[in-house]
Order: C-alpha cells, then structure tokens, then sequence
C-alpha cells in the first residue's frame, strides 16, 4: 500500500519540477535568441562600418592619386625671362640682366649669375634674344649720318669644353638718328644641365637698357 500511494506523488512531484522548469527554459531561449540576434545586428554593423571604411580608404587613395598626378603636370618648366640691366664692366663685351624685377622672372630652377643663364635641365630649349641699339648724334642730313655695324651673339659655355660656343647671332648697320635698331635672335636648341648662356655684342656703349621691352634675353624648355 505503502508503495502504490507514493508512485503517484514522485510522479506528482515531476510533474510539478518540469513544470517548474519549462518557463526558465523558455526564458533562457529567448535570452538566448536575443543575445544570437544582438551578436548578428552586432557583427552586420561591423561588416557594413569595414565596408564603409574601405569605400571611403579607397575614395581618398584615388584623390591623392589624382593630386600627385596634377602636381606632377602642375611642376613649373624651367623658364627665365631676363631683361637689360647695364652694361658689364669686368666683361666689356656682355650685357648683364635684370632676373626678379618688373618683367624679369626665373622658374624651374633656373639660375642667373654674372650675366650668364644656367640651364637646371637637360632637354630642348627654345632661346631667344632682343638686344636695341640706338646711335645719336646732333648731325642734321642724310649725308652727315654715321654709319656703324653692331653685331650680338648668344654664346653656350658646356663644362668640358675649353671655349665659349656661339650658338646664333645676327647683325645690323645703323646710323646716327633717335630710332632704335632691334636684333631679335631666336633658336630651338639641345642644351645640357649646367650649360650656361649669354649675349655678347660688340658696340655694347650703343645698347639701350633702359627700357624692359627694348632689350630682353631667356629661354624654355619646351
């Protein structure tokens, strides 16, 4: 008897423990569910912020790219544009120039130094020269004018070699007015890094170098 009357109560007494049971085990799933779908929000944020940093990395790579390609086009030729300053007194047969003042200017390394223009660069270079003469005098008549031969030659000093190289020239006659004689000389030549330029004329008391636009001298690369 004793035994058929306890049967039920240990199956009672499981009955009751599962019971018990079954909500802690439904909120241990759902815990567990919420903590699943937190990890996959969690890990989906994190692919989408990677995602984003990537886009964004590789966004900025493509504008330094573009930036350095524009600076490297962006990088100033060598150019100098020199204009008439006076006449040398250690060289009697050389002009000297104005490099920074008014219409004067140097870029891309380009340097100037005791009348001679040196070449930063090596490559083709199209260099010119403008030097003005003017003859006064207080004759009055065609046949009292004087006439004088003036001559200018832009010269190319190249280390190795053991003199200067005339590379173009050009000369004039003229004669005794207040009329300025230009000599324009211009020519595309290959020069080498540290080959130094400069204009050599020989009647330089008759040149004119107080106007910017009347005697000039540069080159550039081209």
């Amino acid at each position: 008897m004793e035994l058929h009357i306890n049967v039920p109560q240990e199956e009672n007494q499981i009955t009751d423990y599962r019971a018990r049971l079954s909500p802690l085990h439904d909120k241990g799933l759902r815990r567990l569910k919420i903590i699943v779908t937190f990890c996959a929000l969690g890990l989906c944020f994190l692919a989408a912020l990677i995602g984003y940093q990537m886009v964004q990395g590789f966004i900025l790579w493509q504008k330094v790219k573009e930036l350095s390609k524009a600076a490297k086009f962006n990088v100033a030729k060598p150019s100098a544009h020199l204009t008439g300053f006076r006449k040398s007194v250690s060289k009697p047969f050389v002009i000297e120039w104005e490099n920074h003042l008014g219409l004067a200017f140097m870029k891309g390394g380009m340097k100037y130094f005791n009348g001679t223009l040196e070449i930063p660069t090596s490559g083709y270079y199209f260099v010119y020269s403008q030097v003005s003469f003017l003859l006064t005098s207080p004759s009055v008549g065609e046949k009292n004018k004087k006439k004088t031969h003036v001559l200018q030659t832009v010269k190319k000093i190249t280390t190795g070699y053991p003199e200067p190289e005339d590379i173009v020239s050009g000369d004039n006659s003229i004669y005794e007015n207040d009329s300025y004689y230009p000599i324009y000389l211009g020519a595309l030549l290959y020069m080498k890094a540290k080959d130094r330029l400069y204009v050599e004329v020989n009647n330089i008391q008759l040149v004119d170098v107080t106007k910017n636009d009347k005697t000039f001298f540069g080159a550039f690369m081209v």
